[in-house]
């Protein structure tokens, strides 16, 4: 059995870039930084990212409606 990348230990590519975008933020806030401009930069780009990736795997749906009658 191979042992686990660190990326696999985490929860995947998402959890990372969740977890490094919270590091970037509690550093921020630390070095009293932390302006809404940034933060809310650092969101945006984390959420673009993550949405990118969840709409790259989409599964196109079927453009022919299936006729529901009743019967």
């Amino acid at each position: 059995m191979s042992n686990p990348t660190l990326t696999e230990k985490a929860g995947g590519r998402k959890a990372i870039g969740f977890y490094s975008a919270l590091a970037c933020c509690f550093v921020l806030a630390l070095m009293d930084k932390a302006h809404a401009e940034v933060l809310g930069l650092i969101d945006t780009l984390f959420f673009i990212y993550a949405g990118a990736n969840v709409m790259a795997k989409r599964v196109p749906t079927n453009s022919k409606p299936e006729d529901k009658t009743n019967e």
